[in-house]
């Protein structure tokens, strides 16, 4: 037993370096003890396409064996699907996974019955402090094997999106970074008759092409260059497990989260009155003065899957959106679904038939740094250090949100990594850079 549970453990999900930080040992643990959390005698898992998958799913499922509980295993999946099927079944889920992070890591999120998250406030820390009172087993190699689970997921994504309603004339990339979205992605071709052009679909948890993180500017070169080369309508990239998704517009610029917020949540609003919003700290104040003028409901959240999902429960929230480019829908068990929402991206280009860059030019959205994480060797000494050369008062639900009349930005800490991340939105790039040198030099 590894001495790294305080490092493993985040605010609202599990990641470590497999072998190193995170043990089998700890996913034996963690399963058992996740076992014992729920009230259900049956636990969904899933994972993603990394190379560590096999021992990290014999490790979980036998800690939830031991327990007296028992395993449906749906397979190799995106996050998403564990989700929606642990609405659509009732059950608790847990899917292995350490997203967009690199090769050498895994980890867990988990959800209650109902697609429930599990944070730090919701249950992780009960199952983190339970793991100490559990003693190692015998870690199995199990023989699991998927049944018709997939197809119960597709019959709820069609549902929420009809096929009818994409046209097929509409040509877009997608690159898959070699993760989770390529387990799936040709049945869901099939579904909708896509009409696209692929790069790296093939899972590979080498990730051989580029990190399966869609929030470099770097990894998007490609799926730009495929889209601006092709003449396509748009292009949209994956995360490695495949919970978020980041889009390219008809020109070659990336469409931010905080403009996929306001596209999706006014299309919305289109199809009912009084739309309730869930929005996280950085989402830009631009997009919220369009939302509020659409007579939208707005809630400010702190980051985080399971702080978006827990208050959309509360509030019986219709969407979610966060800068970061995660999206959230009632009707999906309030969980954050790409795929959703690449068939409501569709849905909305097949009704409205303009190009995304007329879309988006249509809510003259200010330069925006996008999201620059900054390595630092202490989170919150760097906050405070930002907190002293700049006047006034600042918002402190998350990291720190200052509101200059003519500039804003967010500057938190990661969850997942030793990093500072800084979202900044200002009238002028000019002014936009200056703001971001300052915060610069300063940690």
């Amino acid at each position: 037993m590894s001495n790294n549970l305080d490092v493993i453990f985040k605010s609202y999900d599990i990641r470590g370096v497999f072998g190193d930080t995170l043990s089998l040992q700890d996913a034996y643990k963690i399963g058992y003890s996740f076992a014992e959390f729920v009230d259900s005698d049956t636990i969904l898992i899933g994972h993603d396409g990394r190379l560590s998958n096999k021992e990290m799913l014999n490790a979980v499922a036998s800690g939830i064996s031991n327990s007296g509980k028992s395993v449906l295993y749906v397979g190799l999946v995106p996050t998403d699907v564990v989700y929606s099927l642990s609405g659509l079944l009732e059950l608790p889920g847990a899917i292995i996974t350490a997203s967009h992070n690199p090769k050498e890591y895994n980890g867990l999120k988990l959800c209650n019955s109902g697609a429930v998250p599990i944070g730090e406030h919701s249950g992780l820390l009960e199952i983190k402090n339970n793991i100490k009172n559990i003693d190692i087993g015998v870690i199995s190699n199990l023989h699991l094997e998927t049944n018709n689970e997939l197809d119960l997921y597709f019959e709820h994504i069609q549902k929420l999106v009809k096929p009818e309603k994409v046209n097929s004339q509409i040509k877009f990339g997608v690159d898959g970074g070699n993760g989770a979205i390529g387990s799936l992605f040709e049945d869901l071709s099939t579904i909708y008759n896509f009409d696209c052009e692929k790069l790296y679909m093939e899972v590979d948890g080498n990730f051989p092409n580029h990190p399966a993180d869609p929030s470099n500017i770097d990894n998007l070169k490609e799926i730009i260059k495929l889209v601006q080369e092709k003449k396509l309508d748009f292009g949209v990239a994956f995360d490695g497990d495949a919970d978020r998704a980041v889009f390219i517009d008809d020109t070659g610029k990336v469409v931010s989260g905080s403009m996929m917020t306001t596209l999706i949540a006014d299309y919305l609003s289109e199809k009912k009155d009084n739309l309730k919003v869930v929005y996280n700290v950085n989402v830009s104040p631009h997009a919220l003065t369009i939302l509020e003028s659409k007579n939208i409901s707005l809630f400010r959240c702190k980051v985080g899957h399971s702080n978006i999902k827990a208050m959309m429960k509360e509030l019986e929230a219709d969407f979610g959106g966060e800068h970061s480019a995660h999206f959230y829908y009632k009707d999906n068990y309030f969980a954050d679904s790409a795929i959703l929402t690449l068939l409501m991206f569709l849905t909305i280009i097949s009704e409205r038939g303009e190009k995304v860059s007329s879309m988006i030019d249509k809510y003259n959205f200010p330069p925006s740094s996008g999201e620059v994480n900054f390595v630092v060797e202490d989170v919150d000494s760097s906050l405070e250090k930002i907190k002293t050369v700049f006047t006034g008062d600042f918002d402190e639900l998350d990291g720190l949100s200052y509101f200059d009349e003519n500039f804003w930005f967010n500057v938190r800490g990661s969850n997942t990594e030793p990093k500072l991340r800084v979202n900044i939105e200002a009238p002028s790039q000019k002014i936009l850079d200056e703001v971001l040198e300052k915060i610069s030099t300063t940690i």
